[in-house]
């Protein structure tokens, strides 16, 4: 198992798959490495392990991502994708989401993520149904507070002023990966990666 007390580096070492050539890059723990540019929602696939470089290697605190077990993968990556999956059930539910936790660890991820006008204990629609983009992404940052992964990847994430301000309190101690665009994600990055 891989052990996380320290935030790992995210290596992708001269990774080539149909959409990228060669791209290396070092995201480093407690800092923001934000990807911009053509094949970035490929590099996150290849940095979470969900596709494979045809040449190449990714490696998360100097493993090789193929000798990790899933399960010790995804207890130290938590992805935030743009849309994340909610079920037809509670927001604690889907802040949970299998995750065994207290509803005062939920209430203090969700107040972490920017809060959640609705209220916790508000049935959701299937995918979603009833919340705006920008709360169901404060779902999804709430799933990694509630987690306290090592290492976040983030999947264009919105940028109102709730969402940002919470990212900023996320990012200490953590390995943040993110697809970024617009002007004011980018000003978050420590380092920016034009792909």
């Amino acid at each position: 198992m891989l052990d996380v007390a320290d935030a790992p580096l995210l290596r992708l070492e001269n990774v080539t798959v149909s959409a990228l050539r060669d791209v290396s890059l070092v995201a480093r723990p407690g800092r923001v490495t934000a990807l911009t540019g053509p094949g970035t929602e490929t590099a996150l696939a290849v940095a979470l392990g969900l596709v494979r470089p045809a040449r190449g290697r990714v490696t998360l605190g100097g493993i090789p991502l193929e000798d990790l077990d899933p399960s010790a993968r995804w207890t130290t990556v938590c992805w935030v994708p743009q849309l994340p999956v909610l079920l037809a059930a509670t927001i604690a539910e889907n802040i949970r989401l299998g995750w065994s936790a207290s509803d005062a660890e939920v209430a203090a991820a969700a107040a972490a993520a920017g809060g959640l006008p609705p209220g916790l204990d508000t049935v959701v629609g299937e995918d979603g149904a009833g919340l705006t983009a920008g709360e169901r992404q404060r779902i999804g940052l709430a799933r990694a507070f509630l987690r306290d992964p090592a290492v976040v990847v983030l999947d264009e994430p919105a940028d109102d002023d709730r969402f940002l301000d919470a990212l900023r309190r996320l990012v200490p101690g953590r390995t943040v990966l993110m697809v970024a665009h617009r002007p004011s994600l980018l000003a978050l990055a420590d380092e920016v990666v034009a792909l």
